[in-house]
């Protein structure tokens, strides 16, 4: 290897892995400010360790003993969960009647050992759902555990690595042509529906009929699995009541929930008073994504990459999102960067992408809501190298057959 070699693999190297650094170590810092705020696992009365789950788990106690109806009338759910880890002020069960099984199932371990049963599980599933889409410049698939978007999800005990594999899955499967299947897979993400938003929007634009009917046949069995097994009530509390809650958070104030959203509406309502100037950002940001995801699904854009743009487009359009959700936009940064055709430029916007999911956190706190930002600058660049490709593809036949003919 000749001098001048050397330091530049050297700077391509640290180039690759200071953000990885940076974001990995500051997505740390969450789990030691609970371990120094701490006391018995409460965390001054506000949360606890493993702070979503304690809603999984509680929550599957609660209908164990008869609260299918209450689950979503915060109160009465509030004041059960207070039996077991006192006052939680900020807890509510915000997730659809499909997700009580899972919630059961679980509330018969002892809560740290369900804790870790749950993150290892969905993590290992995660695993095993990212090992075709990851870099092979990363190393080991499992690294996917240690992205700052899934620290902040283990921190926060949530459904990232779930919805990230079933996301995955169901474009994989789309890609292998076996859209049944696709459909089957996208159709379970109605543990956090949202999240699929614009799963359906994509499918149709590519005439991927059968991956729709799939899908829409399994959150009808999924539906009507739980009204018989819960009743139709729960289903319209978390619509009303839970739906209402919800959208509460989109003017999250000062509270922490504010400094988690990746919401362009959320972030304007940081330094406004104007409920109809955060949504008209929120509906600007939307549209302009809205216009680049359907041009990439017009212009044929190979399933890998319109399965990103599907990701990062997808929190550039939801009002109501959180950066524990980021799991799968964090490997779309990571597979822009490492795309052997990508430009500086790419590479610095798949930076941007890759470290939101903390950087965000910590920025919004001085009055810098910058998460809905960064990830545009993320989705811009995957965007212009989808389209530099389509358009090499379809320049493809033209420029051999002039050649031919000369």
């Amino acid at each position: 290897m000749t001098g001048d070699a050397l330091p530049s693999r050297i700077r391509r190297t640290t180039g690759r892995w200071w953000p990885w650094v940076v974001g990995s170590l500051l997505s740390l810092q969450l789990f030691y400010t609970d371990y120094t705020h701490s006391s018995g696992g409460r965390l001054e009365g506000k949360a606890f360790w493993g702070r979503d789950f304690v809603n999984l788990w509680g929550g599957g106690h609660f209908l164990r003993d008869g609260g299918a109806l209450d689950m979503y009338d915060v109160d009465a759910y509030r004041a059960y969960l207070s039996t077991f880890f006192g006052a939680l002020k900020p807890h509510n069960y915000s997730y659809p009647p499909v997700t009580f099984p899972i919630a059961e199932l679980f509330s018969f371990l002892p809560y740290g050992v369900a804790l870790a049963a749950w993150l290892l599980g969905t993590g290992a599933l995660f695993v095993w759902a990212v090992r075709s889409w990851w870099p092979s410049e990363w190393h080991s698939p499992w690294l996917a555990l240690l992205t700052p978007a899934a620290l902040v999800n283990v921190w926060a005990g949530h459904y990232g690595f779930l919805v990230g594999a079933l996301f995955l899955m169901g474009w994989r499967r789309l890609g292998e042509r076996k859209p049944v299947e696709a459909g089957v897979w996208f159709g379970l993400m109605l543990v956090k529906p949202h999240l699929a938003l614009l799963v359906p929007l994509v499918l149709m634009i590519r005439r991927q009929w059968r991956a729709m009917i799939a899908g829409a046949a399994t959150v009808a069995v999924l539906i009507l699995a739980t009204i018989i097994a819960y009743g139709l009530d729960p289903w319209s509390g978390w619509l009303i009541q839970g739906g209402g809650k919800q959208l509460s958070l989109i003017d999250a104030g000062k509270s922490f929930y504010g400094f988690m959203s990746t919401s362009a509406a959320t972030a304007v309502l940081r330094f406004s008073d104007s409920m109809a100037a955060a949504l008209m950002a929120q509906a600007v940001l939307a549209a302009v994504a809205l216009a680049g995801l359907t041009v990439a699904a017009l212009r044929r854009t190979p399933i890998p990459d319109l399965a990103m743009l599907t990701a990062t487009a997808t929190f550039l359009v939801l009002p109501y999102a959180f950066n524990y959700d980021l799991m799968v936009v964090t490997v779309a940064a990571l597979r822009l960067w490492a795309d052997p055709e990508s430009t500086r430029g790419h590479r610095a916007a798949a930076i941007l992408g890759f470290i939101a999911p903390q950087i965000g956190v910590l920025v919004a706190p001085l009055g810098w809501p910058l998460t809905p930002l960064m990830l545009a600058a993320l989705f811009a660049g995957q965007l212009d190298l989808a389209l530099r490709r389509s358009r090499a593809v379809r320049a493809g036949p033209t420029t051999a057959t002039v050649a031919h003919s000369a």
